[in-house]
Protein backbone atom coordinates (compact mmCIF):
# COMPACT_ATOMS: atom_id res chain seq x y z
CA UNK A 1 0.00 0.00 0.00
CA UNK A 2 1.40 3.52 -0.91
CA UNK A 3 1.26 5.64 2.18
CA UNK A 4 -0.16 8.97 1.43
CA UNK A 5 1.76 12.11 1.22
CA UNK A 6 2.09 13.98 4.07
CA UNK A 7 0.99 17.39 3.52
CA UNK A 8 3.42 20.38 3.72
CA UNK A 9 6.15 17.80 2.50
CA UNK A 10 8.60 18.81 0.18
CA UNK A 11 9.70 16.04 -2.19
CA UNK A 12 11.70 15.20 -5.21
CA UNK A 13 14.94 17.65 -6.55
CA UNK A 14 13.13 20.65 -5.23
CA UNK A 15 13.84 18.95 -1.09
CA UNK A 16 17.24 18.15 -2.52
CA UNK A 17 17.98 21.69 -3.64
CA UNK A 18 16.49 22.71 -0.06
CA UNK A 19 18.52 20.43 1.92
CA UNK A 20 21.68 20.96 0.00
CA UNK A 21 21.16 24.40 0.64
CA UNK A 22 20.84 23.66 4.23
CA UNK A 23 24.36 21.76 4.17
CA UNK A 24 26.13 24.92 2.85
CA UNK A 25 25.18 27.17 5.58
CA UNK A 26 25.87 24.86 8.01
CA UNK A 27 29.29 24.17 6.19
CA UNK A 28 30.40 27.69 5.57
CA UNK A 29 32.04 28.46 8.59
CA UNK A 30 34.58 25.17 8.11
CA UNK A 31 35.02 26.20 4.51
CA UNK A 32 35.85 29.56 5.56
CA UNK A 33 38.63 28.05 8.31
CA UNK A 34 40.00 26.39 5.28
CA UNK A 35 40.32 29.58 2.90
CA UNK A 36 43.30 29.78 1.65
CA UNK A 37 44.97 33.10 3.51
CA UNK A 38 47.01 33.93 0.49
CA UNK A 39 44.58 34.00 -1.99
CA UNK A 40 45.46 36.02 -4.88
CA UNK A 41 43.96 39.45 -5.46
CA UNK A 42 42.94 39.68 -8.84
CA UNK A 43 43.39 41.96 -10.96
CA UNK A 44 40.19 42.44 -13.07
CA UNK A 45 38.22 44.74 -15.79
CA UNK A 46 35.47 46.21 -13.37
CA UNK A 47 33.28 49.40 -14.88
CA UNK A 48 34.29 52.77 -12.83
CA UNK A 49 30.95 53.19 -12.85
CA UNK A 50 30.07 50.66 -10.81
CA UNK A 51 32.35 51.83 -8.13
CA UNK A 52 29.27 52.59 -5.23
CA UNK A 53 31.91 54.33 -2.40
CA UNK A 54 34.97 54.63 -0.45
CA UNK A 55 36.38 53.60 2.00
CA UNK A 56 39.30 54.29 3.97
CA UNK A 57 41.81 51.54 3.96
CA UNK A 58 45.17 53.54 5.05
CA UNK A 59 45.18 52.43 9.00
CA UNK A 60 44.40 49.02 8.79
CA UNK A 61 46.91 46.55 10.16
CA UNK A 62 49.01 44.65 8.06
CA UNK A 63 46.60 41.39 8.97
CA UNK A 64 43.51 43.06 7.36
CA UNK A 65 45.56 44.05 4.36
CA UNK A 66 46.69 40.40 3.71
CA UNK A 67 43.21 38.78 4.33
CA UNK A 68 40.84 38.40 1.42
CA UNK A 69 37.82 37.59 3.09
CA UNK A 70 36.98 40.51 5.62
CA UNK A 71 34.80 40.41 8.49
CA UNK A 72 33.39 43.39 10.66
CA UNK A 73 32.15 46.78 9.76
CA UNK A 74 34.84 48.20 7.63
CA UNK A 75 32.54 48.29 4.96
CA UNK A 76 30.23 50.89 6.87
CA UNK A 77 33.04 53.26 6.98
CA UNK A 78 32.68 55.45 4.37
CA UNK A 79 34.97 58.31 3.60
CA UNK A 80 35.24 61.50 1.03
CA UNK A 81 37.61 62.48 -1.19
CA UNK A 82 35.85 65.44 -2.78
CA UNK A 83 39.73 67.49 -3.51
CA UNK A 84 41.00 64.94 -5.79
CA UNK A 85 37.73 64.07 -7.90
CA UNK A 86 37.09 68.30 -8.44
CA UNK A 87 41.44 68.46 -9.20
CA UNK A 88 41.07 65.76 -11.98
CA UNK A 89 37.81 67.46 -13.53
CA UNK A 90 39.54 70.97 -13.45
CA UNK A 91 42.75 69.78 -15.09
CA UNK A 92 41.41 67.11 -17.31
CA UNK A 93 37.82 67.89 -18.18
CA UNK A 94 37.63 72.28 -17.81
CA UNK A 95 41.43 72.37 -19.00
CA UNK A 96 42.43 74.70 -15.92
CA UNK A 97 46.18 74.85 -15.56
CA UNK A 98 47.39 72.54 -12.65
CA UNK A 99 48.79 75.37 -10.44
CA UNK A 100 45.51 76.68 -10.37
CA UNK A 101 43.42 73.72 -8.90
CA UNK A 102 42.42 72.93 -5.81
CA UNK A 103 44.89 69.75 -4.87
CA UNK A 104 47.98 72.00 -6.27
CA UNK A 105 46.56 74.88 -3.52
CA UNK A 106 46.60 72.85 -0.73
CA UNK A 107 49.37 70.94 -1.20
CA UNK A 108 51.40 74.01 -1.44
CA UNK A 109 49.60 74.76 1.86
CA UNK A 110 50.55 71.94 3.74
CA UNK A 111 54.59 72.63 2.08
CA UNK A 112 54.31 76.27 3.46
CA UNK A 113 52.77 74.94 7.07
CA UNK A 114 55.02 72.27 8.20
CA UNK A 115 51.86 70.47 9.32
CA UNK A 116 53.47 66.80 8.52
CA UNK A 117 50.35 66.25 6.60
CA UNK A 118 50.42 63.59 4.04
CA UNK A 119 51.57 65.75 1.05
CA UNK A 120 52.57 62.65 -1.71
CA UNK A 121 56.17 62.18 -0.53
CA UNK A 122 56.33 66.04 -1.73
CA UNK A 123 58.80 68.11 0.26
CA UNK A 124 59.35 70.79 -2.04
CA UNK A 125 57.91 73.19 -4.38
CA UNK A 126 59.63 71.53 -7.05
CA UNK A 127 58.57 68.24 -5.91
CA UNK A 128 55.18 68.91 -6.59
CA UNK A 129 55.45 70.48 -10.22
CA UNK A 130 57.22 66.95 -10.38
CA UNK A 131 53.89 65.58 -9.32
CA UNK A 132 51.61 67.16 -11.49
CA UNK A 133 53.80 66.10 -14.48
CA UNK A 134 53.57 62.40 -13.68
CA UNK A 135 49.72 62.95 -13.31
CA UNK A 136 49.57 64.58 -16.90
CA UNK A 137 51.72 61.48 -17.66
CA UNK A 138 49.54 59.29 -16.99
CA UNK A 139 46.40 60.88 -18.05
CA UNK A 140 48.31 61.14 -21.47
CA UNK A 141 48.91 57.55 -21.84
CA UNK A 142 45.70 56.62 -20.56
CA UNK A 143 43.66 58.60 -23.32
CA UNK A 144 46.48 57.76 -26.01
CA UNK A 145 47.20 54.07 -25.39
CA UNK A 146 44.05 53.04 -23.56
CA UNK A 147 44.38 51.75 -19.56
CA UNK A 148 47.05 49.45 -19.19
CA UNK A 149 47.90 47.14 -16.41
CA UNK A 150 50.58 47.90 -14.23
CA UNK A 151 52.10 44.55 -15.63
CA UNK A 152 52.13 45.78 -19.25
CA UNK A 153 53.23 49.10 -18.11
CA UNK A 154 56.46 47.06 -16.22
CA UNK A 155 55.43 48.76 -13.18
CA UNK A 156 55.21 47.24 -9.12
CA UNK A 157 52.14 45.05 -9.71
CA UNK A 158 50.65 45.77 -7.00
CA UNK A 159 50.40 49.82 -7.54
CA UNK A 160 47.12 49.15 -8.97
CA UNK A 161 43.56 50.81 -8.44
CA UNK A 162 42.29 49.09 -5.56
CA UNK A 163 38.88 47.99 -4.74
CA UNK A 164 36.78 45.26 -2.46
CA UNK A 165 33.73 44.20 -2.51
CA UNK A 166 31.08 44.84 0.26
CA UNK A 167 28.61 42.95 2.04
CA UNK A 168 26.28 43.23 -0.44
CA UNK A 169 28.50 42.91 -3.60
CA UNK A 170 28.85 46.36 -4.02
CA UNK A 171 32.15 47.57 -5.22
CA UNK A 172 33.98 50.04 -2.74
CA UNK A 173 37.37 51.29 -3.50
CA UNK A 174 40.35 52.09 -1.17
CA UNK A 175 43.21 54.82 -0.85
CA UNK A 176 45.12 53.68 -3.74
CA UNK A 177 44.67 54.73 -7.39
CA UNK A 178 41.92 57.62 -6.55
CA UNK A 179 43.53 59.67 -9.40
CA UNK A 180 43.62 56.85 -11.75
CA UNK A 181 40.26 55.85 -10.86
CA UNK A 182 38.86 59.42 -11.35
CA UNK A 183 40.91 59.60 -14.97
CA UNK A 184 39.08 57.03 -16.05
CA UNK A 185 35.50 58.49 -15.06
CA UNK A 186 36.77 61.80 -17.07
CA UNK A 187 37.89 59.33 -19.88
CA UNK A 188 34.16 57.74 -20.07
CA UNK A 189 35.63 54.25 -19.70
CA UNK A 190 33.53 51.33 -18.65
CA UNK A 191 36.15 48.73 -18.26
CA UNK A 192 39.53 49.07 -16.23
CA UNK A 193 41.94 46.82 -14.82
CA UNK A 194 41.43 46.85 -10.84
CA UNK A 195 43.21 44.81 -7.94
CA UNK A 196 40.30 43.21 -6.15
CA UNK A 197 42.07 43.38 -2.51
CA UNK A 198 39.23 41.62 -0.65
CA UNK A 199 35.81 40.91 -0.10
CA UNK A 200 33.55 41.09 2.88
CA UNK A 201 32.78 37.83 4.77
CA UNK A 202 29.13 38.19 4.32
CA UNK A 203 29.09 38.35 0.42
CA UNK A 204 31.37 34.87 0.28
CA UNK A 205 28.67 33.25 2.20
CA UNK A 206 25.77 34.57 -0.47
CA UNK A 207 28.17 32.97 -2.56
CA UNK A 208 28.56 30.44 -1.28
CA UNK A 209 24.59 29.81 -0.31
CA UNK A 210 24.29 30.06 -4.26
CA UNK A 211 27.04 28.38 -5.65
CA UNK A 212 27.69 25.48 -3.20
CA UNK A 213 31.10 24.14 -2.12
CA UNK A 214 34.62 24.71 -2.29
CA UNK A 215 33.91 28.39 -0.98
CA UNK A 216 37.52 29.29 -3.25
CA UNK A 217 35.11 28.45 -6.26
CA UNK A 218 32.07 29.90 -5.30
CA UNK A 219 33.95 33.40 -4.49
CA UNK A 220 35.58 33.21 -8.06
CA UNK A 221 32.28 32.26 -9.68
CA UNK A 222 30.66 35.81 -7.23
CA UNK A 223 33.71 38.14 -8.80
CA UNK A 224 33.32 36.88 -12.25
CA UNK A 225 29.57 38.01 -12.07
CA UNK A 226 30.73 41.66 -10.86
CA UNK A 227 33.46 41.84 -13.93
CA UNK A 228 33.63 42.82 -17.33
CA UNK A 229 36.33 41.23 -18.68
Amino acid sequence: MTMPKKRGTVRGPLRRALLAAGLHRRGFEQARAAFPERFGKPVRHFDPGEVGALVDTKHWPRSQHRAFLLDGDWDRVRVERPIIARTIEQIFAEGVPYTESEQFAHMVAVLESGSGEWNYRCESLEDIHAYFATLEAAFASIRDEGYRTQAELGGDRWDEIQVYLDRRGTLVIGNEGNHRFEMARVLGLTSVPMQLRGVHTAWARSCYDRFGPPLERAVRTGIAERAVD
